[in-house]
């Protein structure tokens, strides 16, 4: 961040939207709605823009942390004054009286008049206020509410498809990351390969590098990432002979990438219950070989987020604000995730035992992810794999066994052209390796020009930045302190109490989320 800037929540509430909104949820004529933005964010130089009679009250965000809340105010000469509230950076209540804040010592203005706020202020916030006016999905079910980081699509060789979800576990600038996603069924017509990301969630998005990587592939096979270990050529792949799983046979649904998935539903007691699948593959002669499973979450993980944020309800922006002065904050906050793991890998050995041979995890329920782990060399017979997940956690499309090659070297491509239109049809543009933000509806194509001979390289997006999610008013029902510290330190138990609840809205969460979406690709 620029300045150490922290906003108190704000809960927005759309002009005159309520009643519509009421109606809406009985009459089924009438179309979602999309969230008015009633809150300015404005640099001090264009506070003239905003009216005190439009805008009753001012926040006035100072670059050393504080804030101040002020009503009755005037700006004149290079200052706002007015009567107010004085807040610490831990937002604490200091003084209040009238006070005279000097431009110079401001970072940002917040106004409750409704300006069109610039990307690059609204990157500065840790978490927004998201208004009623929602879809109608969301009115029904809060907690299965659209919820995405960047959506990347790329054409398949007929039309653009979503085939990666950026950096789903960074919500906070303190937990910036940089994501590696196959773009396993991309087929450019030529050299040129466009990329479009989108923000289609009540998100604000912070991207500060979007990138191709070109990797050749062995003649007639293809290229996998191995999380930390690089990328490797697959000269064969196998399907499982059998795939034994609680219900019966898995072997069909993990045969190939084709959108056939397979799931389990979590348990009713314990949504930390774990469950096992066992695989059997044919014998390989290869010295190298590898696990590829494509796989992307079901929506248990957004609903833990989203409970958590509402269990913390009007206390959500100040752990965030501290989750940027204390890294500890963060581990303890994604405990009940930590619960819900990973897919672990194990494989049988010659004497019956089962040896760890590695994990898989990507957070997000959007976009399938291919995944690679290597596996420790064996007998030359057949391979007996386990899978360990939690129930109810995983979609999985696609398990295989790969022979692999050596490790390849991969290109970078930087983009060559980004453009954008935001939700409110401003065109704008950027350069590669320049901060883009953006909030929801907007939109940015990255053209990108690739090696000749496009058809023998593998492609993988790279994208890095964090999010920010936006705060529900109907979350803020739930707030309760006591269920937001069993999140952060008995998780365990959190998982038990909260899984009645998850059941209730289990089956239908998945439509719910795909039809609440706040803007359409």
């Amino acid at each position: 961040m620029t300045h150490a800037v922290r906003t108190s929540l704000g809960v927005l509430r759309g002009r005159g939207a309520v009643a519509p909104l009421l109606l809406c949820a009985v009459v089924v004529s009438c179309s979602p709605g999309k969230p008015p933005f009633d809150r300015g964010l404005l640099p001090p130089a264009e506070l003239g823009r905003v009216r005190a009679e439009d805008s009753p009250y001012l926040k006035a965000h100072m670059k050393d942390g504080r804030l101040y809340v002020l009503s009755k105010w005037t700006a004149d000469g290079g200052a706002v004054k007015g009567t107010g509230q004085l807040l610490e950076v831990d937002r604490i209540h200091s003084r209040s009286g009238v006070f005279e804040v000097h431009f110079a010592d401001v970072a940002l203005f917040e106004t409750n008049a409704p300006v069109r706020t610039s990307p690059a202020l609204a990157a500065m916030l840790v978490v927004t206020g998201a208004s009623i006016a929602v879809t109608v999905a969301c009115i029904l079910n809060p907690k299965a509410c659209f919820g995405s980081c960047p959506t990347f699509y790329v054409t398949d060789g007929k039309q653009p498809v979503l085939q990666a979800e950026g950096f789903s576990d960074s919500v906070a600038p303190s937990l910036e990351a940089t994501d590696i996603d196959a773009l396993y069924r991309a087929r450019p017509a030529g050299r040129n390969l466009e990329v479009r990301m989108t923000n289609e969630a009540l998100e604000t998005h912070v991207v500060k590098r979007v990138e191709v990587i070109a990797v050749p592939r062995p003649p007639g096979g293809r290229v996998f990432y191995a999380t930390d270990d690089g990328y490797y050529g697959a000269t064969a792949l196998a399907a499982a002979e059998s795939c034994d799983a609680p219900e019966g046979s898995c072997a069909e649904a993990l045969r190939t990438f084709d959108g056939h998935e397979r799931t389990s539903l979590a348990d009713g007691r314990d949504l930390g219950t774990k469950e096992e699948l066992t695989l059997t593959f044919p014998p390989s002669s290869a010295t190298s070989r590898g696990l590829v499973i494509a796989a992307r979450q079901t929506l248990l993980t957004t609903y833990l987020l989203y409970q958590e944020l509402a269990y913390l309800g009007s206390k959500a922006v100040d752990a965030l604000s501290q989750l940027e002065r204390d890294p500890g904050l963060g581990s303890r906050l994604k405990q009940a995730h930590r619960l819900l793991g990973s897919i672990e890998i194990a494989v049988q050995g010659t004497d019956g035992r089962w040896e760890p041979a590695g994990e898989v995890f990507e957070t997000g329920p959007i976009a399938t992810d291919v995944h690679l782990v290597r596996l420790p060399s064996g007998a030359a017979g057949p391979l007996h794999v386990r899978l360990r997940l939690t129930r109810g956690n995983w979609r999985l499309d696609w398990v295989g066994l790969a022979d692999l090659g050596p490790r390849l070297e991969p290109t970078v491509l930087p983009a060559k052209t980004i453009s954008g239109v935001t939700d409110d049809k401003r065109h704008v543009t950027a350069r590669a390796g320049e901060t883009i933000v953006t909030l929801p509806g907007d939109a940015y194509n990255f053209e990108f020009e690739l090696p000749e001979h496009p058809e023998k390289y593998e492609l993988f997006l790279s994208s890095r930045g964090y999010y920010l999610e936006w705060i529900r008013e109907r979350w803020l029902a739930e707030e309760s302190p006591a269920r937001a510290a069993l999140m952060m330190y008995a998780p365990s138990v959190a998982l038990r109490l909260m899984a009645p609840a998850y059941k209730q809205q289990e089956a239908g969460m998945e439509r719910l989320f795909w039809e609440s979406r706040y803007a359409h690709p």
